[in-house]
Parts: structure tokens; sequence; C-alpha cells
């Protein structure tokens, strides 16, 4: 006879909003610089990986396609993975780009049907934990600590997605400018004080989705800071001045109060 599960994963699961859903269309969804890595010790990582195994991806492979099943929450361990949406015209519009620590996949939080979209293995190698909700009751069993964790940092998509909503209401150039400086902090190497270096194989209209602009204004916005030498070099080998840019930012603010 098949075991109960415990009341303590039901009532963690329950808290995540992961039980009986109404079903409907939902937006895509990521969480960045969660660190959660960092909060476990290594006996928990291990057997954490034997519940939930790691499976490695390499560069423009598919994690999951728009359309496919909905199933699992996804941890990315090692590279990058760039979440994108089929747009109206055929192409794609990249919604986020994931890195070490970062988690995505809607069903998990949102009970979506399907997922909504493409997940792309950015970087020539990826390592991904897909969590499901029968794994994670186990993880939740046997790592409470590990469960807690997990539960405290997707507690924080909330002000996550605020955040983003609010900067969708900037000037363009603004929007442009901080999706810059959090794929610097994000997916760079910080070379000295507010300088880093970023190798991130993303085009300039992939960029400008990202901050909800044409590759127009990706273009001419990226040329206007290699003059005042905030952005140097080019698509996939960045040096970012992100203080130079943050200052920018400030200042087209207060220009878009007067």
């Amino acid at each position: 006879m098949k075991k109960s599960l415990p009341d303590p994963g039901r009532t963690l699961l329950s808290l995540l909003g992961v039980g009986p859903f109404v079903r409907r269309e939902q937006p895509v969804w990521s969480l960045q610089g969660t660190r959660w890595s960092g909060l476990l010790p290594d006996e928990d990582m291990r057997i954490m990986g034997q519940i939930c195994p790691p499976v490695p991806y390499q560069r423009d492979e598919r994690v999951y396609r728009h359309g496919d099943p909905a199933s699992s929450l996804y941890i990315l361990l090692e590279g990058h993975v760039k979440l994108t949406q089929p747009t109206w015209l055929g192409g794609e519009r990249v919604v986020s780009v994931c890195g070490p620590d970062d988690f995505f996949g809607e069903n998990f939080l949102t009970g979506a049907d399907v997922c909504q979209a493409h997940a792309i293995c950015l970087s020539d190698q990826a390592v991904v934990c897909p969590v499901s909700r029968p794994q994670f009751l186990e993880v939740a069993a046997r790592l409470p600590n590990v469960a807690l964790n997990l539960a405290m940092v997707l507690a924080r998509r909330n002000a996550d997605l605020e955040y983003k909503l609010q900067a969708m209401t900037q000037p363009v150039q603004v929007r442009l400018a901080r999706v810059m400086v959090e794929l610097a902090l994000h997916h760079g190497e910080e070379l000295r004080a507010g300088r880093y270096h970023l190798t991130l194989d993303l085009r300039h209209d992939e960029i400008a989705s990202m901050a909800n602009a044409s590759r127009v204004s990706a273009t001419q916005a990226i040329s206007a800071w290699r003059s005042q030498q905030l952005v140097m070099g080019t698509r996939g080998d960045y040096h970012i001045d992100v203080g130079g840019l943050e200052q920018l930012i400030e200042k087209l603010e207060l220009a878009a109060l007067k």
C-alpha cells in the first residue's frame, strides 16, 4: 500500500500555491539572483541531486518548447538559458536570461497546462535540475530545510515581478539601460569597481525585446553608450560601465519627471 504524503509536505505545497488551480493562460515565470545553492550544505545538495537528477544541455538545445506539457520547476545549476516567446510575425521575443541558481518553469507555481515559452540553452553547456511536484514532495519529506529554503526563495517572486512591471513604464532608453545593467550584474564578471565584462551571446534585437523596445532603439542606444564609453565591445562580448549607466538612468528618470 502506498504511503500517504506527510502533512508538512502538503502544507508547504499549499503555501507555494501548488494544488488545485483555475486553469488559464499564464505569463512566463522566472526568478533570478536566488543564490540558492549557497544556502545548502553539500550533503543536502548531494541528496537533492539523487531525488532530482541534473540534466545537461548543449548550445541551442531546448529544455522545453512553447506548448509542451508543463510539469516542473527548473533550477539552473550551470550555464545560461534564455526564455523566449513566439511573436505574431513568426519571430521570438526574449523574455529573460537565466544563469546559475536561477529558477524557471511556470507550472510549479501557476498551474499552467502548457509551457508559455521556449527555454533554450544559450551557453556551450548548461546543467538543469528539473523538479516535478512528486519530487518536491519527496524533498519536503526527506530534506525539510531544503524545502524551506526553496519556499523562501520562491516567495520573492512577487517583489521581482513588481519591479519588472514598474520598469516597463520608464522611457525606452531607461529600460534598455536597466536591461544592460541587470545583465552585467547578474551574468557578468566584475573587473573593477562598477565595471563588468559580459560574455553572453545576445543580438541587439534580443536585448531590445527584453526591454520591450525596437531593435533600432537598442542599436541607437548602444551606439550612444559607446561614444560615452559606457558600453564597449560588440555582440557576445561587452565591457559595461555599470556605475555610469546607473547615473544615466537617474538623469533620464529625473528629466522624465519635468
